[in-house]
């Protein structure tokens, strides 16, 4: 949205100084749901000092709410769904000349902003790029199919020229973003899977390394696990989401695969990469979630030890079947369960980072921090380490480093011989 709006003659400013605000949603959780209704509260003060401003909502809670969010929020100019951030310029251009308040939430079958490349900013090292949008999974817990509709694969060829756009700016790392990419390509005519899609990006000159998120384990095959094995560019770091370790409470969740179906996926995982970084997010609470249940969540965590975790309570979302379930759970004791998850996963996590302390990895140095004069940059694993740099030490470079302590959420090291 940045890059449509820099087209379009228009500069990066802070909040103060600002002609137009987007602020891009979220809706996956209530949570974030609030924190967007708390942020354009701050835009009425804003209008008052400066009437002219133009305020955009943009993302899934502008899909979500639609109408009600114009009729709730008379400081807001436009909602921008989810299928139309493509007609960003063109709808603040209109309300510069026109002062009109307008809505756009239509989903459509080929989403422009889907085929809109990354900005190549000259000095970056790390880019995300979309490989596909939407979900058509629709577990019963989520929004996302609502608010982003069904799953709409990019063509392989943009993304291939994207990503050597990037690296002819200076990225090295590349992120592959999508709600399931172990699906793409599903969509498309031809036979494009998300297997050929890393294959043909591990032989981009240049880059150095490549990543994706999110995977859903019903669809994540033997063939992605030999694609993280063989493939010299894809890091071994595999965040596959199990939600629950009970299968009765996957089945509730519309999930598509047992408790023994994932646990199987991740001893093929182990078994082809021994050294592979897993993560994973869990839902606690979920409706109708006994104790039984939850005790078979945290025996899971217990067996297959992630590096780490995102684990949150169970949020009702509309539109959700599971909204409409009878047996929702107390916030007490979905407030005791997720502090349980939590108290677990710490002391597995702890764990893994003592373990680190010693080892040689491989760093792709992002940047330096100016106040403590380190550099810094990520494993192979998603490990983020600061280090001491040399004289030679410059950014996109991929040398070793020896860590030396393990911090609650970082690493110190100091370049290896």
């Amino acid at each position: 949205m940045a890059g449509l709006l820099e087209s379009a003659g228009f500069v990066q400013g802070d909040e103060a100084e600002a002609d137009i605000i987007v602020l891009n949603t979220c809706s996956i959780r209530e949570k974030a749901e609030h924190k967007v209704h708390s942020a354009i509260g701050r835009f009425k003060a804003l209008k008052v000092a400066k009437p002219e401003l133009v305020t955009v909502v943009a993302g899934c809670v502008a899909q979500q709410e639609k109408t009600r969010l114009l009729k709730r929020s008379p400081e807001v100019d436009a909602v921008l769904g989810t299928h139309q951030i493509a007609r960003l310029p063109q709808v603040v251009k209109e309300i510069l000349e026109e002062r009109r308040r307008s809505i756009h939430v239509e989903l459509i079958h080929d989403v422009q902003s889907l085929h809109i490349p990354a900005r190549t900013d000259q000095g970056r090292i790390c880019s995300f790029v979309s490989i596909m949008q939407g979900c058509s999974n629709f577990c019963s817990y989520c929004v996302v199919p609502h608010t982003r509709g069904p799953e709409q694969s990019r063509p392989t060829e943009e993304i291939i020229a994207e990503a050597q756009a990037l690296v002819s700016s200076g990225v090295r790392e590349v992120t592959l973003l999508g709600q399931n990419v172990n699906s793409y390509g599903k969509d498309l005519a031809g036979d494009d899977s998300f297997v050929d899609l890393l294959t043909r990006l591990d032989a981009v000159r240049g880059l150095s390394r490549i990543r994706f998120t999110t995977s859903h384990p019903r669809d994540f095959g033997p063939d992605t696990a030999d694609a993280v094995s063989r493939l010299a560019k894809v890091c071994e770091h595999v965040h596959l989401p199990v939600q629950s370790g009970s299968t009765r409470i996957l089945a509730a969740m519309n999930r598509g695969y047992t408790r023994e179906d994932y646990l199987g996926k991740i001893h093929d995982l182990r078994s082809k990469i021994p050294h592979v970084a897993l993560t994973t997010d869990i839902i606690v609470g979920f409706p109708g979630e006994t104790e039984e249940d939850f005790q078979e969540t945290l025996s899971l965590l217990a067996e297959v030890r992630y590096d780490q975790i995102f684990s949150f309570k169970y949020s009702r979302r509309p539109q959700t079947e599971a909204r409409n379930y009878t047996d929702q759970i107390p916030e007490r004791v979905r407030k005791e369960r997720l502090l349980a998850v939590h108290t677990l996963q710490d002391a597995i996590t702890q764990d893994y980072a003592r373990g680190m302390i010693g080892k040689k990895e491989e760093v792709l140095v992002e940047g330096f921090r100016s106040h403590t004069r380190q550099a810094f940059g990520r494993t192979r694993s998603n490990k983020i380490v600061n280090f001491a740099p040399t004289l030679e030490t410059e950014a996109g470079m991929l040398l070793f480093v020896r860590i030396t302590d393990a911090l609650k959420h970082t690493f110190l090291g100091e370049v290896a011989d």
